[in-house]
């Protein structure tokens, strides 16, 4: 049986609206800004910037109201949350299986070349199945 984790995914409504994504790894918070929005259909492609995530808890990322990031200053509001299964979990490369009441299915993070050689850790995010 595979180990189940939690996702939680706000739209942070800043002056570049986008939405935050925050995957718990065991005890590692990992999240990414997915600028235009979360992908719905197969074959759907997204940029995911990976940034880093001060010292906290799921909990404590979705009672904050107001932050700053990269876009600027503004409200974060619910968009969804849940578990999700790993099906792989590699430095470049992460498939998982979530399980939301809008985010839901196989979904792959991945590193393309493209993304290897920038200063921001980019990222494509797609829905696979």
């Amino acid at each position: 049986m595979k180990e189940t984790f939690d996702f939680l995914i706000r739209k942070h409504n800043t002056p570049h609206p986008h939405y935050d994504l925050f995957l718990k790894v065991g005890n590692e918070l990992r999240s990414w800004i997915v600028p235009t929005s979360i992908p719905t259909n197969k074959s759907d492609k997204k940029v995911a910037i990976e940034v880093d995530v001060p010292k906290q808890s799921l909990e404590e990322a979705e009672a904050q109201e107001m932050i700053e990031d990269a876009y600027g200053v503004g409200e974060t509001k619910l968009w969804d949350k849940g578990t999700y299964t790993l099906d792989s979990h590699k430095n470049i490369k992460i498939v998982f299986n979530a399980e939301g009441s809008k985010f839901n299915g196989t979904f792959l993070l991945h590193v393309p070349n493209w993304g290897r050689w920038t200063k921001k850790r980019l990222w494509t995010m797609e829905k696979i199945k």
